[in-house]
């Protein structure tokens, strides 16, 4: 998800319960929310087929996770007794310890990854162990919904705590239990969709690499199709009317793969070429022209089309082993 709904989830879980005793926990709860997208930093000086092979990966998986609630609470008690808050109390010992943050942090790194597993862009867990991709298919990356819920719960908590209210926190565990159920209530519709599309579109062996559910922003109850079949993408609409989904079996588009084996062969024999199909999950291949000839255009029909390069495609020359920068 966006990095405003990371912020904000943090901001509602600390405001939630740890923030009238922790010191600074609201700030933790944001920086823990935010910390493993410490990897976008690699946009900065590296091409983008290394950059998309790179992100939601290493700084996402389960051992990560570990080392970023560790440090965090760690360096957050180290502050607590280097610039003590005075309107908290001391922990037992007369000081805060790094077990004392400990819990806030965890829950807010753990955060992270739930919520990016939501969108279509996925996230790969299981890092370092394996490179596997999970995709939730179930929010639009920036969801207004979502957005709204755990902003007014962690900005109405907020208040109440400055002013001592003793019902302070209900607000932020109220969003926080109706984000639960929205996301929960989104992904049924989303899953319920996508065995409606196999079953009327005739999908041959389903999988996250032929079937995309597509949430559009702003609209709960239509989706887009994307769908693998007979060497094409194609997409299509899906709407629920009430609790019925209904799948339009008119196609909106049609393009094909271009996915021959001497294609793909000569693409992943070239570094950029293999780490960006390490990513890509609807990939298209388009042989160049013109001044372009000798190369492949290859791009993620996720958030691509045509041979415009961009982060979400990349222009490769087999013969040379190189990749040809955007411009």
């Amino acid at each position: 998800m966006d990095n405003l709904c990371h912020s904000l989830a943090g901001a509602a879980i600390a405001q939630s319960g740890f923030a009238r005793r922790l010191p600074r926990a609201t700030l933790l709860g944001v920086i823990a929310a935010n910390i493993p997208d410490i990897d976008a930093l690699v946009y900065l000086g590296s091409d983008s087929a290394f950059a998309v092979s790179f992100r939601r990966g290493w700084t996402h998986g389960l051992p990560a996770l570990v080392v970023w609630a560790v440090l965090l609470a760690a360096c957050f008690a180290r502050w607590s007794r280097a610039a003590p808050q005075t309107d908290r109390p001391a922990g037992p010992a007369g000081r805060f310890t790094a077990r004392d943050f400990l819990l806030l942090a965890a829950i807010c790194v753990v955060s992270h990854p739930l919520l990016d597993l939501m969108n279509t862009y996925g996230i790969r867990l299981l890092m370092p162990f394996s490179d596997r991709w999970f995709y939730g298919d179930t929010l639009f990356i920036v969801d207004p919904p979502l957005l709204a819920l755990l902003g007014v719960g962690a900005l109405v908590s907020s208040q109440a705590l400055r002013r001592s209210k003793p019902w302070a926190e209900r607000p932020a565990r109220t969003a926080l239990a109706l984000a639960l159920v929205y996301v929960a209530t989104m992904q049924a519709m989303s899953a319920a969709t996508e065995r409606l599309v196999v079953r009327e579109l005739s999908v041959t062996n389903p999988s996250s690499h032929t079937v995309m559910i597509v949430p559009r922003p702003l609209s709960i109850l239509s989706r887009e199709v994307l769908v693998s079949r007979d060497g094409r993408y194609e997409r299509s609409t899906a709407d629920w009317d009430g609790l019925t989904p209904s799948v339009s079996t008119a196609v909106l588009w049609s393009e094909p793969i271009g996915a021959d084996s001497a294609t793909v062969a000569s693409v992943r024999s070239t570094t950029s070429g293999e780490r960006f199909l390490r990513w890509a999950r609807f990939p298209y291949f388009i042989e160049g022209t013109g001044a372009n000839v000798g190369t492949v255009f290859v791009g993620d029909r996720r958030y691509t089309s045509g041979d415009e390069e961009s982060w979400a495609g990349v222009r490769v020359r087999p013969n040379a082993q190189e990749v040809l920068a955007p411009r």
